[in-house]
């Protein structure tokens, strides 16, 4: 008669109870060996190893006994009730490990996450679109002149600001009597600034454009009033469809002046002269839409994967791929000057589009696992020295000591080869996929 049985009820689609009894018998087997090995290892004055009495083991070592105990028979439990079970377990979002006890039976519950059962969708011959990735003369010259702007020289000029020339200025907005900065005191640059400055003419840069267009034609010592009429849609809503006008005063205006194409400037860049500096840029446009080609292509077949099959998602992985979605954003905006009261502000909104997010990322990961696991894709040597290279160029370590980390880390080793294992699967759609190319949308440098 078997001295443990397993009983399985369903919560939901995706969760499940797993309760698993062990009889006592089982469970005083377990204790036994236990003391055996305690009497074994252990070091009492005045016994022999292995010699000292066992009432006396059980004295010395009731805590460390019950402790290991507990361990071996949730063990014993998860084996035979979880590990062998008959469904894909996602992972173990809970247990209960009751009294477990010499003597008494125990009763154990894993609370777990399964993977629904689904049918492999079709991934050969997926249709997927790309643009030309040649650059035209239009995005080779657009960039030639950042390029140039980025070496630019500031100097210091007694005149009237031209289009392109910077200006130290300050304003100060208002709507009506009501002061700009006290409806939106979270972004002061549509309020009130004492000391900033911006570049005359630019479009597209964040701020007031009234005040970026205002300063053109102003010299030091200027003031004038500008008015801006914000969109219906503005953000922040504050100012959506108001008007405000704002005093502005210019204090300094500094002279763009581009550098002088001679061999020094040349050297500089790594280049014999204009042509070959012009080859380059057309190189580096070249590659920059190879690479938006090959994210397009990758982010068309996952769409196809994640509408050509419905299953559920298992709810803890929704929640733990939330907090990753919900992570990377927030330090990629941090980078860019977001601050926590930012994210605070619209946290429901943040966590619903993450949510999805996650939704999506982890079906579309399950999807790939299982065309990986049809294909018999394999994670090789060769990947993993790939990949170690790549975090080693990104962090600035050595390959060696990342490998050391590594090696000390089993889940670190595991996410790797899940990394491996789902990119190599998307190449592998994406050598199987049809391909047209398209006229492009926007033009880009």
């Amino acid at each position: 008669m078997s001295t443990v049985k397993t009983d399985v009820q369903d919560i939901n689609e995706t969760r499940k109870t797993i309760t698993v009894s062990v009889a006592a018998a089982e469970i005083a087997s377990i204790e036994a060996s236990l003391i055996k090995e305690f009497m074994r290892d252990a070091k009492i004055p005045g016994f022999r190893p292995g010699k000292a009495p066992e009432n006396m083991i059980r004295m010395r070592y009731a805590k460390e006994l019950k402790s290991e105990l507990s361990q071996r028979v949730v063990s014993k439990a998860h084996q035979e009730g979880v590990a062998k079970s008959d469904f894909e377990i996602f992972g173990v979002v809970d247990l209960n490990e009751g009294e477990i006890a010499a003597g008494s039976d125990a009763t154990i519950t894993f609370t777990v996450d399964v993977l629904q059962a689904f049918e492999v969708p079709a991934y050969e011959g997926l249709k997927v679109t790309n643009e030309p990735t040649e650059a035209s003369a239009e995005e080779v010259e657009k960039m030639f002149e950042q390029l140039l702007s980025q070496r630019a020289e500031f100097n210091v000029a007694e005149k009237a600001a031209d289009k392109g020339d910077y200006v130290r200025c300050s304003y100060e907005g208002k709507i009506g009597d009501e002061l700009v900065a006290d409806l939106v005191p979270e972004t002061p640059m549509y309020g009130t600034q004492k000391v900033t400055w911006e570049e005359a003419g630019a479009e597209g840069t964040p701020g007031v454009q009234a005040i970026v267009d205002g300063v053109v034609g102003m010299q030091a010592g200027d003031e004038k009033e500008v008015t801006m009429e914000f969109a219906e849609d503005f953000k922040p809503e504050a100012l959506a469809g108001k008007t405000a006008v704002y005093s502005l005063k210019a204090e300094e205006v500094r002279e763009k002046v581009m550098p002088a194409m001679d061999d020094a400037f040349f050297a500089s860049m790594q280049v014999k002269d204009e042509a070959e500096l012009r080859e380059r840029i057309s190189q580096n446009i070249e590659g920059q839409k190879k690479e938006k080609n090959v994210n397009a292509e990758r982010q068309q077949i996952t769409e196809q994967l994640l509408g050509s099959v419905e299953f559920a998602i298992p709810e803890s992985g929704i929640e733990s791929e939330t907090e990753a979605v919900l992570r990377d954003f927030m330090q990629r905006n941090m980078q860019q000057g977001a601050s926590e009261a930012d994210f605070e502000a619209h946290k429901e909104q943040l966590h619903e589009g993450a949510s999805k997010a996650a939704h999506d990322r982890l079906k579309s990961r399950l999807i790939l696992s299982k065309i990986a696991e049809k294909e018999k894709v394999q994670a090789e040597n060769d990947d993993f020295s790939r990949m170690i290279m790549m975090q080693a160029q990104q962090s600035g370590e050595k390959p060696e000591k990342i490998v050391k980390e590594i090696q000390k880390d089993q889940s670190r080793i595991n996410n790797m080869r899940s990394e491996i294992l789902l990119g190599k699967t998307m190449d592998l759609i994406l050598d199987k996929a049809e391909r047209e190319t398209v006229a492009a949308t926007t033009v880009e440098a």
